[in-house]
């Protein structure tokens, strides 16, 4: 078992900045889908992101420190999560009068920002900054072909 004491302060600072970071970049996802208009902000993205780093990062750290720990559980972990989560998405949004199915693509951003705070917990803060331009560049180049063919999320 890990002593919790033995985790040395620089890992521990680490891990928070990468938190920081993380939360950085999903608030910057968010911040498009609230400019959009569609449901999951700022707020939301920030906390999947930054929540999304710190679990893997304290997984890896674990897998260091006691030799026991797996970064790869913790993904999987993540991945379980937030797909409880975007399900939730999609059928709060479904029964909110719409017809049909709707929330896949908040859905589907969810998951991508769990993603980029995934690299950021792992390392990859470059890879995740640049996964979260290819996100932005996604949702509003798509929200611009759409609103030009009239085909709405």
């Amino acid at each position: 078992m890990i002593d919790l004491h033995s985790v040395d302060l620089w890992e521990q600072a680490a891990v928070v900045i990468n938190a920081v970071i993380a939360a950085v970049l999903g608030s910057l996802i968010g911040w498009e889908r609230d400019r959009a208009g569609k449901s999951a902000g700022p707020r939301t993205m920030a906390l999947v992101c930054a929540s999304s780093a710190v679990i893997v990062a304290i997984g890896a750290v674990m897998d260091v420190e006691a030799q026991f720990g797996d970064p790869t559980r913790a993904l999987h972990a993540v991945i379980t999560g937030i797909g409880f989560l975007g399900a939730g998405l999609i059928f709060t949004n479904t029964r909110a009068g719409s017809s049909g199915i709707g929330g896949v693509t908040t859905a589907a951003t969810v998951f991508a920002t769990a993603a980029v705070g995934v690299g950021v917990g792992l390392g990859f803060q470059v890879a995740a900054a640049g996964l979260t331009l290819v996100i932005l560049i996604i949702l509003r180049s798509t929200q611009v072909i759409e609103a030009t063919t009239n085909r709405h999320d």
